[in-house]
């Protein structure tokens, strides 16, 4: 027994050549979810958006018995993931990133956009599926396996190959250009700075530091402080030549 399976054509880069014919005939051998059956073929189940069998709205745990056909959808951009779906129907309350070690740079830049973003270069796959489970944030990764666990319901596997192109990549996919803080977050320890008064702080500045700049922030976990210099004038006029306007308003 065979059902037909026909994927959307966003899913070539995921799928064999072998794989990409208009309707694929899949052999039943096993009892086995549709989330199974996709996932032996090469796509992640993160990276669906609806599913139906026989023209119905099935979920990832449906098991096909019968003879019919499958058709797969890619998730459509902007995806917001603060509202239910079939597939997905407990939504995330607000955008909150993980990054794995492929993708660390983005993540920073990410951060730098007011984006809360958990990253390490010693996360393992089980942990970054613990926490993004735990903590409810979205995965962002170049790893196509890490997303086939369970536990990652929202998430991205990363197309582009530079990282202000993937951030462009996220921001878009996730609909988030109205939604960006930039020089809000500590780039080091992702926690939201906090304005502090320029004498409180003013022995650890140096002199044309005290002369020039009057508004200072510090992270209140490193103790770390920041202005706005010229790096941060830098990175706003790359940000914005990205498309994001005002980024840090």
């Amino acid at each position: 027994m065979t059902i037909s399976i026909t994927f959307d054509p966003a899913f070539d880069f995921f799928l064999a050549k072998s794989h990409k014919e208009k309707d694929l005939a899949y052999p039943l051998t096993r009892s086995a979810s549709v989330k199974d059956i996709i996932e032996s073929l090469g796509v992640p189940h993160t990276e669906v958006g609806r599913i139906c069998f026989n023209d119905q709205d099935i979920d990832f745990s449906f098991i096909p018995d019968t003879p019919g056909k499958l058709d797969i959808h890619a998730v459509d951009a902007p995806f917001d993931v603060r509202s239910p779906s079939m597939l997905r129907p407990e939504p995330l309350d607000r955008v909150r990133f993980i990054v794995d070690v492929n993708v660390l740079k983005l993540g920073r830049l990410l951060i730098l956009l007011g984006f809360d973003v958990a990253y390490s270069s010693s996360f393992s796959d089980e942990q970054i599926a613990d926490l993004s489970e735990s903590e409810s944030r979205i995965v962002l990764t170049r790893d196509t396996t890490l997303l086939k666990r369970r536990k990652i319901v929202f998430a991205r596997r990363i197309r582009a190959n530079l990282p202000y192109d993937q951030v462009v990549e996220v921001v878009d996919f996730f609909g988030l250009r109205d939604q960006t803080a930039f020089f809000s977050r500590c780039p080091r320890c992702n926690r939201p700075l906090k304005k502090v008064a320029k004498t409180d702080i003013l022995h650890r500045l140096e002199p044309k530091t005290r002369k020039y700049f009057f508004d200072f922030f510090q992270c209140p976990t490193c103790g770390k402080v920041f202005w706005k210099g010229s790096h941060y004038d830098a990175m706003k006029k790359t940000f914005t030549s990205l498309g994001l306007k005002n980024p840090d308003k």
